[in-house]
């Protein structure tokens, strides 16, 4: 597990968040699987509501664990070592608004104009090691 990564038990308090996630998994992550069959998506997500998740996060023997706080971070760091492992000066990227703040805590500054997609923002970055 990478350094700073938090993987916690987790219990039927977490059901709601866990179904928003399973949910959005299957219908945008497992597009091979259901071909955007609405009736094969509709049977896949039928029993994935917050009150099964609860019920089977509560059942006798039942083991349930989340990440939480570290992945991007411990992400990030592996990239960078890889970077320098490749002798890399510096490594650049373009940041989203939301994740801006994220890149700034780990030493990436702005470096240039913002740049616009699609109506989305991104802002250039960049980290010299």
């Amino acid at each position: 597990m990478p350094q700073g990564t938090q993987i916690i038990p987790v219990g039927p308090e977490a059901a709601e968040a866990a179904c928003t996630v399973i949910r959005q998994s299957i219908t945008h992550c497992c597009v091979l699987d259901h071909a955007n069959d609405p009736a094969i998506l509709t049977a896949w997500l039928v029993n994935k509501t917050p009150e099964n998740l609860a019920a089977w996060m509560s059942a006798p023997g039942a083991a349930v664990w989340g990440a939480h706080r570290g992945v991007g971070h411990a992400l990030l760091r592996e990239a960078e070592a890889h970077a320098r492992q490749s002798r890399l000066a510096a490594l650049g990227l373009e940041s989203t608004r939301t994740a801006e703040a994220f890149y700034r805590r780990n030493g990436y500054e702005p470096a240039g104009a913002v740049q616009s997609w699609a109506g989305l923002q991104a802002q250039p970055m960049r980290k010299v090691f």
